[in-house]
């Protein structure tokens, strides 16, 4: 019978964490390769904890998995959870799943959360069977920024300090690990904003990656017409050739006013939680 080593992470390298992670990802669903410096950025944003990460290899040393793990107070969250290909299908994803529910008791968090795309019936099967409960669904969706509305002259859309923004950010529903205020201010952003009737702001508070942007948070009134929100859409944009969200949820009127516009949907989440 094979038997298994788990360790932490807090031996290994940026390196050497990109290349389990690739290894872990490879023939995922959507592309997943990553550099060192990609690593290390992600590991600070998404405060990611090398002594609860979970790193697991067979009894010849053989790499098998990784089950990264950031930690915000007494809550967790499962960044990345992977098997090496040559040993997918043999039980280990459910050994690891237990060894990070155990680190995670042992430094006593009290909740551990995760998302999981809603096509991988195997990674559902698992997390359901270690005890985590499906609480709601994320949605990705994008657009051409040349098939959004023309902007309208009239509305005054403007760059601001994205800071301006910053203290909305604990306004409203619960976002998910990602787009948390932790996340967010961990992140180089930009900002847009219109004038509203009663002195306030309607915005967007993004990032941009090459030819795309991310809209990481929208604060929008409540009587916004969508012309506007196209506006301020355009204005993020400004080169850009795509928008995109990301696990924006399921019941979100800014995922509705997106689709009113022409967004599509390209991926969906279910966010699933286990209490400790």
């Amino acid at each position: 019978m094979t038997s298994y080593r788990f360790s932490n992470a807090l031996a290994y390298t940026q390196e050497q964490l990109a290349e389990m992670h690739n290894v872990s990802f490879t023939g995922y669903f959507f592309p997943a390769t990553i550099t060192a410096e990609m690593s290390a950025g992600f590991w600070q944003v998404y405060q990611i904890n090398a002594a609860y990460c979970v790193v697991m290899h067979d009894e010849h040393g053989a790499f098998v998995g990784l089950a990264r793990m950031g930690v915000r107070g007494a809550r967790g969250w499962c960044g990345g959870f992977g098997i090496a290909p040559d040993f997918r299908g043999t039980g280990v994803s459910k050994l690891l799943a237990a060894q990070m529910i155990q680190v995670a008791r042992e430094q006593h968090l009290t909740t551990l959360q995760l998302e999981v795309l809603t096509q991988n019936a195997k990674a559902i099967k698992v997390y359901e069977g270690a005890g985590f409960v499906a609480t709601r669904r994320l949605i990705g969706v994008q657009a051409d920024v040349a098939a959004l509305p023309e902007a309208a002259a009239d509305l005054p859309a403007a760059a601001v300090d994205p800071a301006v923004f910053f203290p909305r950010l604990y306004e409203g529903q619960q976002p998910d690990w990602e787009r948390e205020p932790a996340s967010i201010l961990a992140l180089r952003t930009e900002a847009v904003a219109l004038p509203g009737s009663d002195g306030g702001q309607s915005g967007l508070l993004f990032r941009r990656g090459g030819d795309n942007i991310q809209i990481l948070a929208a604060f929008l009134a409540h009587d916004l017409p969508d012309a506007a929100l196209a506006t301020l859409l355009r204005a993020a944009a400004g080169n850009a050739t795509s928008a995109q969200v990301f696990n924006e949820p399921e019941a979100s009127p800014f995922l509705a006013r997106c689709r009113n516009l022409g967004f599509t949907e390209f991926f969906s989440q279910h966010e699933m939680f286990l209490t400790l």
